[in-house]
């Protein structure tokens, strides 16, 4: 396997206020693929903004070791790394026009006057800038300014690029844009993209795989589909999109036939290649778009007899546009969560608040979690 970064046993150690330490990154292993887009997600303070800087040089591991296109990287500074940094704030420098803003690191580098200039309309006509050369940042837009960022650090020619939150500072429907732009010019480019953020859709957006993080660990590493569908953890399956994260209890097995009784009430048959034990606790996750509500005596529920129906009452409904968000009561402790496409208008009349529902959930949409 061609690898564009290496993360062996790495963690950070810092010191903070009356000397105590903290642990910012503990002992992560990692495999960036050369040419791949590689998002590291999590909550603000889980590391993974220090992972990122480690790998840029502007951080040195405590302990571990990284490596770049099989490189150490030990005690090598920054800017004698193969690698370039696109921040949130983009850093650029109001003094300086664009043009000579995406040149600044060429010129730190002393090379010749026609190479720059080239290199430079290059890196511009990539972003789309080509005719902003001679404008300042100030009279720039948000998105506007990011691309000059971005040319800024495509220009020195990196292999690996590094991405700390850079659309942060945008609104939605430039982000949304952004995020298209973006994904398109790393296909194009080839060129290796580490990506920073906290935004769950948008590292399903954009991500060949993606690193979930909490509290310096490493959860969990894979593509958007398999992070999403099979979730290892209550922490990934809660942080990315929505979830029901339900507990039960294991009565019953029979080779890969599982019986399950969920808040000590509701019975669920599971097909499952994970061992368990007869008297097991397990919790279970099941994404609220994979199940289906009928009112209590609806002609169109489903005679699949593999699929659970359990009885509810419905308490709440949030039109959300696309969809609808309802919250059911199944027992007096639990609460399900259940998101339905508005494909039709009448389908916002088919429920009222206090009905009496049922609940419809396909016994292979349920994952088992380690914890």
């Amino acid at each position: 396997m061609n690898l564009a970064v290496e993360l062996l046993n790495v963690s950070k150690l810092f010191k903070g206020l009356n000397s105590k330490e903290f642990l910012a990154v503990n002992q992560v292993n990692l495999e960036i693929k050369t040419g791949e887009f590689f998002s590291l997600l999590g909550p603000s303070g889980c590391g993974k903004t220090t992972t990122l800087r480690m790998i840029a040089g502007f951080e040195l591991p405590t302990s571990g070791e990284i490596l770049i296109h099989q490189e150490p990287m030990k005690n090598r500074p920054p800017f004698h790394r193969p690698v370039n940094t696109v921040f949130q704030n983009y850093a650029l420098f109001p003094h300086l026009t664009i043009a000579e803003n995406v040149a600044f690191g060429l010129e730190m580098e002393n090379l010749p006057r026609p190479q720059i200039k080239s290199r430079v309309a290059d890196a511009l006509s990539l972003v789309k800038l080509t005719d902003f050369q001679t404008r300042y940042p100030r009279q720039l837009s948000g998105g506007q300014q990011q691309r000059v960022a971005l040319a800024r650090a495509l220009v020195k020619q990196p292999k690996v690029l590094l991405f700390d939150e850079p659309l942060g500072a945008l609104d939605l429907k430039l982000r949304k844009e952004m995020q298209l732009e973006l994904k398109k010019m790393q296909k194009q480019l080839g060129i290796t993209f580490v990506y920073v953020t906290h935004d769950q859709e948008e590292a399903l957006t954009l991500s060949d795989r993606i690193g979930v993080m909490n509290h310096g660990e490493l959860l969990q590493v894979g593509t958007p589909l398999e992070i999403y569908e099979y979730p290892k953890t209550k922490f990934v399956a809660d942080f990315i999109g929505e979830t029901n994260v339900l507990t039960g209890r294991v009565t019953q097995i029979k080779g890969q036939e599982i019986t399950i009784l969920v808040d000590e009430q509701l019975t669920l048959h599971l097909t499952t290649s994970q061992p368990v034990i007869e008297g097991q606790i397990i919790n279970l996750v099941i994404r609220p778009e994979k199940i289906t509500l009928y009112p209590n005596h609806s002609q169109n529920q489903t005679n699949d007899p593999n699929i659970e129906t359990w009885k509810g009452i419905l308490e709440e409904s949030i039109y959300l546009g696309t969809d609808t968000r309802y919250n059911v009561r199944l027992t007096d402790k639990m609460v399900i969560m259940i998101r339905i496409q508005n494909c039709h208008q009448d389908d916002l009349q088919r429920f009222t608040i206090g009905q009496q529902v049922n609940v419809a959930i396909p016994p292979n949409s349920i994952r088992i979690i380690e914890y």
